[in-house]
Order: C-alpha cells, then structure tokens, then sequence
C-alpha cells in the first residue's frame, strides 16, 4: 500500500468532521426591535444607548426638525458603511458590530428655539437584537403648558360639540320644509343684508357678495373664500363673534360649512358660519366677525357686524 493511498481514509475522516462542525452552527437570527423615545426638557441630559449590529440599518425619526450638520460623521466612519442625516431622520447602516470598550457617542443638534436643545447617543452591540426603528420625540413643553394647552382644547371641542349638536338636529330635517319645523324660517320670512369688504384677511381672501340671511331665530353669513397659491392647505375651523359695546360679553365659536373638506392651494369654496339671535344683546353691541382655520391662525375678519 502506498503512502498516499493509506493517507486517504485520514483525510476523508478530517473532512467528514469539518462539514459536521459547520452544519451544527445556527446563524444568529437578530431580533429586530422598534422603540419609541421621548425627550422632557425637565429631564437631565443622558445619553441614550441604539443597538446596532453588523449589515443591519437602523433608522431614527424625529418629530422636530433637526441640524444635520451637528453629527459628527468622523466619529461613526470607522464603523459605519451607510451614515444618512436629513431634516428629520437618521439612518445608519454598520459595516461591524461595534466592539466592547469602543463604543461611539455622538450628538444631534434639534433646529430653531426649545428644550432640549440637542439629544446624544451611545452606539452598542447586544446579543441577537438591534434597534431597526427609532422615534425621538421633542417635547419642549412644561406639564403646566401641556396642562393649559389640554384645558383650552377641552373647552374648544365643547363649543365645537354644542355646534355640532345644532346642525345634526337641522341636518335630520333638511331643505325649507325643514327650517319651517325647526322654526329657523318663520312668517316673518328672512331678511338679506350684504356686508363691506373685510377689515382684515390674514392669509386668506374673501370674495363678495359676503351674504348676511337674518330670520327671526337665526342668523347665517354665506361668503367665498380663495386660499392664495403657494400657501397651505385651508382646513375650515370656526366663526369667532366678539362683542363689542359699552359691556364685556364673552366671545362665542360656530363651526364652518363647506362642501369640501379643505381648500387646496389656488382653490376656492363656498362658506357659510350659522349662529342664533340673540334678541337681549344691550343697546349698541356689535361684534368682530372671524372666519377662522382649525388652528385659529388663518381666514378673514369684519369688524362692526349688527347682530
């Protein structure tokens, strides 16, 4: 027998071991997880750990605009193949798992005024999990301004709800028959008056006729409004009427009708704001009339309106 031929079964017995080995190691499945973090600017500042692993990208949202500049992308080249910053998103992509003792740490400015000002990072690698999606949300604001800010929306949607509660009972019983029963038009019939020009029009513009209908229990103003070109959509929100006369009376809010849902930029739609008559008003009362968005930023506004 020769050495070669006697050599065979040893190295058949090698390979045959060898094969076993690798078909007995399980690949590493990650988890990949998705986190939610939020920032009080009562809080001290901390750096948050992000798990990431090699060839696994992990994304990070904010819900602030954020200064892309601010991160040092020196400091996650030497681990990172794919470092990705734009206005309101992070993504990294890991070219390794980043070894013990040598984690990264960097930081990411938020753009413009508020607290905190910036949020760090600390880059690790754990055991079968990395962070796939992360959401940093900002919040700039004390409990006492979120308590007011809660308060206020509570108050709105109870005006709006009242609105509301009014136009489902008019909508149950629709067309003139309607109004009859529901004693909007009576035999007095319903008078038409045309008010001027608005006083003011911030980001918004309101075409005549502007049509002022008085019946005896009710009032409703019908007018055209144009969402400029190149501005936002125009979401409908509400009239506000103040009262203006020799005595303080509290501003009301009605809900706004239109056909459409919002005015899309170059778009224009008939509005129309109903609110009741108010027969006891003193002597001389007029209001400040304002056809008002759903933020309450943008419409228009006449001033000197009878009731």
């Amino acid at each position: 027998m020769s050495l070669s031929t006697s050599l065979i079964p040893l190295v058949l017995t090698v390979l045959m071991g060898t094969t076993a080995v690798a078909q007995s190691r399980t690949p590493v499945v990650m988890e990949r997880k998705a986190r939610q973090l939020t920032l009080r600017s009562e809080d001290p500042p901390v750096l948050h750990p992000l798990h990431v692993a090699a060839h696994e990208v992990t994304t990070v949202t904010f819900d602030a605009p954020i200064v892309p500049e601010s991160v040092d992308r020196s400091v996650l080249a030497p681990f990172f193949s794919r470092v990705t910053v734009h206005e309101d998103v992070l993504v990294l992509k890991a070219s390794m798992d980043i070894p013990a003792g040598k984690e990264p740490v960097f930081t990411v400015r938020f753009a413009g005024p508020g607290a905190p000002a910036q949020v760090g990072f600390v880059l690790t690698t754990v055991a079968a999990e990395v962070d796939s999606q992360v959401e940093v949300f900002r919040q700039g604001r004390t409990a006492q301004d979120l308590g007011k800010e809660l308060a206020d929306l509570r108050a709105r949607c109870a005006v709006t709800e009242a609105g509301l509660a009014t136009l489902r009972a008019q909508c149950a019983l629709r067309g003139l028959g309607g109004t009859v029963l529901m004693g909007d038009v009576t035999r007095e019939g319903v008078a038409v008056t045309y008010l001027l020009k608005p006083s003011s029009s911030p980001g918004m513009t309101a075409e005549s006729p502007h049509v002022l209908y008085r019946t005896e229990n009710t009032r409703a103003l019908s007018t055209s409004l144009i969402n400029a070109v190149g501005s936002a959509p125009w979401i409908p929100g509400f009239a506000r009427m103040t009262p203006r006369g020799p005595n303080a009376l509290p501003a009301r809010e009605f809900p706004l009708l239109m056909h459409v849902k919002q005015l899309a930029p170059g778009e224009q739609a008939t509005v129309v704001v109903e609110w009741p008559a108010l027969p006891d008003l003193p002597a001389g009362t007029s209001f400040t009339l304002e056809l008002l968005d759903a933020k309450g930023e943008r419409g228009v506004r006449w001033e000197q309106v009878t009731p």
